[in-house]
């Protein structure tokens, strides 16, 4: 209905028109069935349009995010992906990139440093070293400063294998390429650590197990000498924090793909809040083990040389229950050296 005021001949007149609204209401109720029934559709359309234009819009981020996670100390001349897009990714992405190549210069300066340091350390303490020795010979000496020569004897050696370990880290930071390996009996390198660790176990009255596999040959790609040196740390390591009368077990399995050598102890186990750590440099465990000689770089050292073997070494540890290191390594199936 419309109603409209109006003068006609000085006098106030109402015109009114009316129409029946049946027919607006008939429109206005298909409307609201026809939106309700496109509703459902126009949801999924624009979700669907919302989620292409987001994972496009977010491409460039998860590219810049996957790079951004692979890169480690060990890689750091690696750099994040830059899209010419003039936007603020660009400039985050070289920003980043910035700062990695800042990272870069920092540890290799480091990383020199401790090398030089450790290098040129060691001609002083092979003198002090040298010096105490004569000097504990010299008949005149009296007890005291015997045992002060001693002391310093025993302190040098100490410091002298850190130095070691610190110029093979250094080393190992680098030399970060794949090394010439040669074929080898794994056996030969098991029982050969073993026979060195033979002799300390006999003396702390340690069971010290060996099982080999039963052909006593697993050809493995490998250096001799350093693989012994792992299986020497790992050993070393279940000798000091194992008690009398403690066992240590030694067992090398393999199969037509791997082969695995196990070393297991009944010693004093390693925490759960530590077991992440045990394979960084200078990290010491709890105060219960940290009254263990040792500076924390025998572990560091044996992931080096696993990882330069393409092999996988892994622990399981459960306190006051013992720990068991696990040494995977890929079997050779044609002998001949490779590079």
């Amino acid at each position: 209905m419309l109603a409209r005021r109006s003068t006609l001949n000085s006098e106030t007149v109402y015109l009114t028109a009316a129409a029946p609204e049946g027919g607006n209401l008939l429109v206005l109720d298909r409307f609201w069935e026809g939106l309700l029934a496109s509703a459902p559709i126009l949801l999924l359309i624009s979700s669907a349009g919302g989620y292409w234009l987001s994972r496009k819009a977010l491409r460039p981020v998860d590219r810049i995010t996957a790079a951004a996670r692979s890169i480690s100390i060990s890689n750091l001349s690696e750099r994040l992906p830059v899209s010419r897009t003039g936007d603020e990714l660009e400039r985050l992405a070289e920003t980043c990139n910035a700062m990695l190549a800042r990272l870069d210069v920092a540890v290799n300066q480091i990383k020199r440093f401790t090398a030089d340091a450790s290098h040129e350390l060691r001609g002083p303490i092979s003198f002090v070293r040298t010096v105490a020795e004569v000097a504990i010979r010299n008949p005149k000496a009296d007890p005291e400063s015997r045992q002060a020569f001693e002391d310093i004897v025993e302190e040098t050696a100490k410091a002298t294998v850190l130095l070691e370990d610190m110029l093979t880290l250094a080393r190992a930071d680098a030399e970060r390429g794949d090394k010439a390996l040669q074929s080898l009996n794994l056996c030969a390198v098991v029982e050969e650590a073993c026979e060195m660790a033979r002799p300390i176990a006999e003396d702390r009255h340690l069971n010290l197990c060996v099982s080999l596999a039963p052909l006593h040959l697993v050809n493995v790609r490998g250096d001799f000498t350093t693989l012994r040196r792992l299986l020497w740390i790992l050993l070393d390591n279940a000798l000091k924090y194992t008690q009398a009368p403690g066992r240590i077990d030694v067992a090398l399995s393999a199969n037509s793909h791997q082969a695995t050598v196990e070393v297991r102890d009944s010693g004093v186990g390693i925490s759960a809040a530590d077991l992440p750590h045990i394979f960084e440099r200078f990290y010491r465990a709890d105060p219960s083990r940290s009254n263990i000689d040792g500076a924390g770089l025998g572990l560091a050292i044996a992931k080096w040389i696993a990882e330069m073997h393409h092999a996988d070494l892994k622990v399981a540890s459960e306190l006051r229950k013992g720990t068991v290191f696990q040494l995977v390594l890929p079997v050779c199936a044609n002998p001949g050296p490779i590079a």
